[in-house]
């Protein structure tokens, strides 16, 4: 995916948490859901008339299938993003780690960076972060110490999700400060 499709997508993620939007995304949906029942009424309708007719109503149904199937996917994509930090639209979630501890994923609506943050524990006073970038594959899974405040420590990695520069996210973020 180039550059200016993600830029686009981005875009589109963060104004879809408007409620407005998200109320024309389901609205767009109930259109599309019943515009294919109504062809699938044709094409019942069409299989007592002729075969020529079958076809017509079946390029129908196959169009507003395709339709509906677009609309039930933007409006899934919607949904998954949840959060959106200086304009860059996240999916965060909380899980359980495998010893059991919480753990908030951040994932990028757009890129393929993803953190796990954990909290601080026994052994470590600060956040850690489980840091893994497909792109560059060769670093593997890169685990990091981060601030030992919540907002600080989530900001860090969503800086970290949106550019990839390590170095950068780990200052503690200027409009924190």
């Amino acid at each position: 995916m180039r550059l200016v499709e993600r830029m686009f997508d981005n875009a589109w993620f963060v104004a879809s948490r408007d409620s407005s939007s998200h109320h024309a995304l389901q609205e767009e949906l109930a259109r599309a859901l019943q515009a294919h029942r109504d062809a699938s009424r044709d094409l019942e309708r069409a299989r007592a008339v002729s075969p020529a007719a079958v076809a017509v109503a079946l390029s129908s149904l196959n169009s507003t299938q395709a339709a509906l199937g677009r609309a039930e996917a933007r409006a899934a994509a919607a949904t998954r993003c949840t959060h959106v930090v200086e304009g860059h639209a996240f999916q965060v979630r909380d899980q359980t780690g495998v010893t059991g501890s919480p753990e908030r994923e951040v994932r990028s609506c757009t890129l393929d960076r993803v953190a796990v943050l954990v909290p601080p524990g026994e052994f470590t006073p600060v956040w850690t972060a489980r840091l893994t970038d497909p792109a560059r594959r060769h670093l593997g899974v890169t685990t990091v110490n981060l601030s030992p405040n919540e907002v600080e420590a989530f900001a860090q990695v969503c800086l970290w999700v949106m550019t990839g520069d390590l170095a950068r996210a780990l200052r503690t973020p200027t409009y924190l400060r």
